[in-house]
């Protein structure tokens, strides 16, 4: 398989094409920002190789803990990690039901440890994403911008897989001459 430098490089060389597609199909600065942004997050930090030490891996640094039920769930290159439909959708939902579990068990200790008062249960952490959610709305991140990420994200991820197959193509098709 392709090194993790070679996947970066990938990644790299298509934000310029993916800018570009982004703005004919959207017209919006904005939107193509985000989704090129996205794209170069979901390639070099949030692509199918988290489920292995690897350069997307370590780059989370001292959050890369948060990966580790991902890397115990899913075997490498499985169509849940590497496939091009559900990988990166499996990784945003995972991704946000931990961030929504981190965020609830610093809530919890702060309430316990500094305040004294009482605990916050699942009403409470859900009031707080609606709070995230009007405050983004505030900001004019809408549906849109929602889908330019998710976009780009998916883009990511699949450039990734993309350069994993034609690498085994073109490696077996060596082997053939």
């Amino acid at each position: 398989m392709p090194s993790g430098k070679t996947h970066d490089m990938v990644t790299l060389v298509l934000a310029l094409p993916t800018f570009a597609a982004a703005w004919g199909l959207t017209g919006s600065l904005a939107l193509s920002v985000a989704a090129t942004a996205a794209m170069l997050f979901g390639g070099l930090m949030f692509g199918p190789d988290l489920d292995i030490q690897s350069r997307q891996y370590t780059r989370w640094g001292p959050l890369r803990f948060l990966w580790l039920p991902y890397k115990v769930a899913f075997r490498h290159r499985s169509r849940w990690s590497h496939g091009i439909i559900f990988g990166t959708l499996i990784r945003v939902v995972y991704f946000a039901a931990v961030v929504t579990l981190v965020a609830w068990a610093c809530v919890y200790a702060r309430a316990v440890l500094l305040a004294g008062g009482a605990t916050p249960g699942w009403r409470e952490v859900a009031e707080g994403w609606r709070a995230v959610e009007a405050a983004a709305a505030g900001y004019g991140v809408g549906p849109r911008a929602v889908l330019a990420v998710l976009a780009g994200l998916w883009w990511g991820a699949a450039s990734h897989t993309l350069t994993d197959v034609a690498w085994s193509v073109v490696r077996k098709g060596s082997e053939i001459f």
